[in-house]
């Protein structure tokens, strides 16, 4: 078990991948189960520099760079919130929208990162798929993390007592 630090200077506990593969905290007798984000990018730079940076702020992160395997990770993964490229091989961020809105039974919220200057033009549509923003690359890496944090809010999301926790029978 290592400690680490929360925002707002709160000590927390990293409990591991533990408990159904979740990234748990135990902060000021609350265990806090870390939000979710997905992100989807077919550059491997960018998808490595936004997996760590949002794993850093406290959010549980997966990535793909293969456009084909997104289904599977928002299958997997069911995550909180979706970064997603749009120009991509095989299957474009917009192919990807219409296969989550036949096949996901939840609304994820999704924040369009892309280098198609054209999105606006688009953004009644894109809209109505989901997508709460669109931000254009190159991108202010620490005004997008902001986003991501007025979208789903803070990386903690649903707390239990420990005396009251989920994983109990």
């Amino acid at each position: 078990m290592t400690t680490t630090s929360q925002g707002g200077g709160f000590p927390r506990r990293y409990l591991g991948n533990i408990c159904r593969g979740e990234l748990l905290f135990l902060t000021r007798g609350t265990l806090v189960m870390a939000k979710k984000i997905l992100i989807m990018d077919d550059d491997p730079t960018i998808a490595d520099l936004l997996t760590e940076a949002l794993a850093d702020e406290g959010y549980e992160t997966y990535m793909t760079t293969q456009s084909l395997r997104f289904y599977d990770a928002v299958r997997e993964h069911q995550p909180d919130l979706i970064l997603l490229d749009l120009m991509m091989p095989y299957l474009d961020g917009r192919d990807e929208l219409k296969l989550m809105a036949m096949a996901v039974d939840r609304q994820i919220p999704v924040i369009v990162v892309t280098a198609f200057l054209e999105a606006a033009k688009e953004e009644k549509e894109f809209r109505e798929a989901g997508v709460a923003h669109i931000v254009y690359k190159p991108f202010d890496l620490d005004r997008l993390v902001e986003l991501v944090r007025t979208t789903i809010g803070e990386p903690g999301g649903r707390n239990w007592s420990v005396t009251q926790s989920p994983f109990r029978g």
